[in-house]
């Protein structure tokens, strides 16, 4: 399972990055034999497992390729359900040091909806926020930026004005 998450991720960047590798997943006007071509030279690109091969000549076969990334996020998304691992990404205003970085993930474990899940936790640099944290996940945003503070005390003083 893990080896098909880890090719997905890549068709989801791959998806994401390259313009020609999307409008060539959206051209029905393609043959199988030239989905099939192309599933061979992405494998080889991605170096993906026998699973996803598979996965790919069957999308080839049913000329199913225009949902090859909408399919792919849905297998991300399952995975770290199934897995009870969740991405989250935290922006700060500076870098954060491994002692902070610890505290961070020590509040994460702390809360009680996230008993028994795993984080995995990428790391944002955004100077603008001036400080705090904001937390993205799947599904959240927390804003605990100095930012977004100094934004609400601006609307409170101006509605008193």
């Amino acid at each position: 399972m893990f080896s098909v998450y880890e090719n997905m991720l890549y068709i989801i960047d791959l998806y994401e990055i390259s313009e020609p590798f999307r409008i060539l997943t959206h051209n029905s006007g393609l043959s199988t034999s030239q989905l099939n071509s192309f599933s061979e030279e992405l494998a080889k690109c991605g170096d993906f497992c026998v699973q996803t091969l598979k996965f790919l000549f069957l999308l080839a076969k049913n000329k199913r390729f225009v949902y090859l990334h909408e399919i792919a996020l849905k297998y991300k998304r399952s995975y770290l359900l199934l897995t009870k691992e969740e991405k989250i990404t935290i922006i700060c205003a500076y870098e954060l040091s491994e002692s902070e970085k610890e505290q961070v993930k020590t509040a994460l474990n702390q809360n009680p909806e996230n008993h028994g899940k795993k984080f995995i936790i990428e790391y944002k640099l955004n100077p603008a926020i001036i400080g705090g944290l904001q937390i993205y996940t799947e599904d959240k945003f927390m804003d605990l930026s100095l930012s977004s503070r100094i934004d609400r005390l601006k609307d409170e003083v101006n509605k008193l004005i």
